[in-house]
């Protein structure tokens, strides 16, 4: 063969192969665009708190990855199951599903439709194509306990739980931790409301909790907890905590710190490992991390003090970002607790 048939060769065949090889084999970039992702969740959208921050987390995918994010949230619990097989039958390759309660729904709409993949937020369940992601809010919480422990000036504080969820328990025990770790003399009252859209009825239990003198009081209650934070805010000196997002703007002069779920993030690893065919039906367990984004796993942070921060005295700064190092290099274990402890206090 001559050297200019060899050229020839070289520039025809050579592109010919490479965009063969391209079609049977497609790029991250079209299997991105091609796939089919539904975000579902018993939660409100408007909820600014647990719903909320699926819907965002589903739109930063669309952002990222440039296709459409079906969503459906105010999902009735008898209706889950019958919402995750009509994404399945639809032909959607990865739904998540954002609550604890779409575990064993999960488990059995993979097992009828093994090539779709589902991840459960917040959930405890596997299979082959099912994985949850748990996070581990108590970490979260511990932080928020030693701010109450700290920041009281009545050694009395409080929760407001939406339900009796294991979640829900588990936040809960690493915020008795906290508190107690900095404070071993202080109170905590609790309570659950069995309702997570009921501002009223939040409000009703996070004053009963404060007229027994608590002056700091945490909610994980979705709009339940806007009442808890109303409540805080109509009796003055008495600090709320909010939890999933940053729930200052709600009252900028009462909301001290939240945790903060880092939704955005766990939701961009399940999409990626769909993505790359990596996909594996685990529970995955991921903390603490310094703020939202941060290099790792971890998937809870802490928001910052706002416009309260001067309230905060320097010994508490000090000692908050102490903790916080050490529930990061696991030197101080704040373990899961599906079920309640010795009480420290106790329920109204």
């Amino acid at each position: 063969m001559t050297a200019v048939a060899v050229a020839i060769f070289v520039v025809l065949i050579i592109p010919a192969l490479s965009q063969q090889q391209q079609q049977q084999n497609p790029s991250d970039q079209q299997r991105k665009s091609s796939l089919k992702v539904a975000v579902v969740t018993d939660a409100l959208f408007s909820d600014r708190g647990w719903g909320e921050s699926s819907l965002n987390a589903a739109k930063q995918i669309e952002r990222k990855y440039g296709f459409e994010v079906a969503t459906q949230d105010n999902v009735e619990i008898p209706d889950i199951e019958s919402v995750l097989e009509k994404y399945a039958d639809a032909g959607y390759d990865l739904i998540i599903a954002h609550g604890v309660q779409w575990g064993e729904p999960a488990l059995s709409v993979g097992r009828q439709h093994p090539d779709v993949k589902i991840v459960v937020f917040a959930g405890l369940v596997k299979s082959e194509n099912v994985a949850s992601i748990f996070p581990m809010q108590q970490e979260g919480s511990f932080l928020l306990g030693a701010i109450a422990g700290m920041m009281t000036k009545t050694n009395v504080i409080g929760y407001v739980g939406g339900e009796e969820y294991p979640s829900v328990i588990n936040i809960l025990e690493g915020y008795k931790q906290g508190a107690k770790t900095v404070n071993p003399d202080v109170r905590i009252i609790w309570t659950y409301l069995n309702d997570w859209d009921n501002p009223a009825k939040g409000k009703e239990a996070a004053t009963s909790i404060i007229r027994q003198k608590a002056d700091v009081i945490f909610h994980v209650a979705d709009t339940s907890g806007h009442g808890v934070i109303q409540a805080a805010k109509e009796n003055g000196g008495v600090y709320a905590l909010g939890a999933v997002q940053d729930q200052n703007s709600l009252a900028p002069d009462t909301v001290l710190s939240s945790f903060i779920l880092d939704v955005d993030k766990a939701y961009d690893q399940a999409v990626d490992s769909v993505v790359k065919g990596d996909f594996k039906g685990e529970i995955y367990k991921s903390g603490i991390e310094t703020g939202k984004g941060a290099p790792g796993d971890g998937i809870v942070y802490l928001a910052p003090f706002h416009g309260l921060k001067d309230k905060v005295p320097e010994n508490v700064n000090a000692r908050l970002q102490e903790l916080l190092a050490d529930v990061l290099e696991k030197r101080l274990v704040v373990p899961e607790r599906l079920e309640e402890t010795t009480t420290v206090a106790g329920r109204i």
